[in-house]
């Protein structure tokens, strides 16, 4: 069986072993020149050399909110980072690139046309899909050779939409947006917090980049050399950094957050130079950084594929998160929040190859009658539940150990407690069912 996988991050890379596995013909498709989808770290935002938007959002100082002990592929550990959990991102893009490496995967992320262009390390061919049609009996699959401008069709028993949904930024509606005069970026484009140096920034929404990105930017308050001053209370208000975050958890202000962050309700309206907030607060602003989450982009699925997008966040009609009811043999791989990655998009995976393996190319359209859409792509509580419902006796499915489930609670919950320094922590697995925490707390305090 000849699959297309349409992006070479964490849910293609996955894919592509899982179908070697399973004696199925895996073809790559990559708009980026290397392997690694979302942890990839490029400097420049806007567009890309070929015009195309950048596809990242990773920013430098970022450091992962789950250890590598969740971020890890099954079989494949990490190397010489057993005194440390969480990483940066260089250090994830190494372990993809490596994973890459070891199981042979580079040689199937080409366009056919063109073989020889993978020669140096993990450059790919730069390959972005245009199209996908569903004809009688198999799919279409049409790419453009960035580098060439010249267009290729391709024809696939089976699809696999791995291309990710953190590319596209989501900017809400909020009045006086457009008469703002300072800086507006999204997450999405946000690198480095030295270009808000000694700026008065605003920060809009409290996932985990909204979080992150307030605390990042924060730092660049703490540089009271330039005048030489030592005390802190000393510092000219008018070359303070102060960092406005904008959101409606509550929980969140018992956080210990750097002393320059002011929490703030959701904002009412923006002016030329300044915000007002809905508690009727008003504050002067250089800089807005909105942490509001992505849009769902699959322009290139044509009507024929039977996929639809509610509300740019909702892809529809999907079985288990997984499979095109309308279209079966075309899967969708790693659309979840609230989870952790690498291993359960290796679980969805591993399901869809067995499904299409179990159920034949002439059979798929009899299972439908048996599937429900699902109505949001969010796990959080109901992960554990999801994974198993990916398992079963009859399917073959082996589940993902139960110690990794323990871990993602056991984070959470010392992350609760230990908000700003969780980070210095190591997770150890003894076995598959016991794990421990290295953690000096008292030591990490006194810092």
């Amino acid at each position: 069986m000849r699959v297309a996988i349409i992006g070479a991050g964490v849910a293609g890379l996955a894919s592509a072993r899982r179908c070697l596995e399973n004696s199925f013909e895996p073809i790559v498709y990559e708009r980026s020149k290397i392997v690694g989808g979302t942890w990839v770290y490029e400097e420049r935002t806007g567009v890309d050399e070929f015009g195309l938007p950048i596809h990242t959002s990773m920013y430098k100082n970022l450091m992962t909110n789950l250890p590598k002990e969740l971020m890890d592929f099954p079989n494949f550990p990490y190397k010489g980072l057993d005194n440390i959990s969480f990483l940066k991102p260089w250090q994830v893009q190494e372990y993809i690139e490596q994973f890459t490496e070891h199981f042979g995967l580079n040689k199937y992320i080409q366009n056919n046309s063109h073989p020889n262009r993978l020669l140096t390390g993990l450059i790919c061919v730069v390959n972005l899909v245009t199209s996908v049609e569903r004809l009688t009996n198999n799919w279409q699959v049409t790419v453009e050779d960035l580098k060439t401008k010249t267009l290729k069709t391709e024809y696939y028993d089976a699809v696999m939409v791995c291309n990710g949904h953190n590319a596209s930024p989501f900017i809400p509606d909020i009045p006086g947006k457009d008469d703002f005069e300072g800086i507006q970026i999204h997450s999405h484009d946000y690198r480095i917090p030295e270009h808000f140096t000694n700026m008065n920034v605003l920060i809009i929404g409290s996932g985990p980049s909204g979080i992150d990105i307030c605390s990042d930017v924060s730092k660049v308050a703490n540089q009271f050399q330039v005048l030489n001053i030592v005390n802190e209370s000393d510092f000219p208000p008018i070359f303070r950094l102060q960092v406005y975050f904008s959101h409606h958890k509550p929980e969140l202000i018992e956080k210990e957050f750097p002393k320059n962050v002011v929490h703030l309700p959701d904002v009412e309206l923006f002016s030329k130079k300044s915000v007002c907030f809905k508690d009727k607060t008003k504050q002067t602003l250089d800089a807005v950084i909105y942490c509001t989450g992505f849009k769902i982009s699959l322009s290139f699925l044509k009507p024929s594929c039977g996929i639809n997008v509610l509300n740019d966040k909702l892809i529809t009609p999907l079985h288990k998160n997984i499979i095109n009811m309308n279209n079966p043999t075309m899967g969708f791989i790693g659309y979840l929040n609230m989870t952790f990655v690498f291993r359960i998009f290796d679980l969805q995976v591993r399901y869809y190859l067995e499904f299409l393996r179990k159920n034949c190319l002439s059979r798929l359209d009899s299972t439908v009658t048996t599937m429900t859409p699902v109505t949001t792509h969010f796990l959080g509580q109901n992960m554990l539940y999801y994974c198993k419902s990916l398992v079963s006796d009859e399917n073959k499915v082996e589940p993902i150990p139960s110690i990794y489930f323990e871990i993602y609670i056991g984070c959470h919950e010392l992350k609760e407690k230990y908000f700003r320094s969780y980070h210095s922590s190591v997770f150890k697995i003894i076995n598959n069912d016991e794990y421990l925490i290295e953690f000096d707390a008292e030591n990490v305090k006194n810092k």
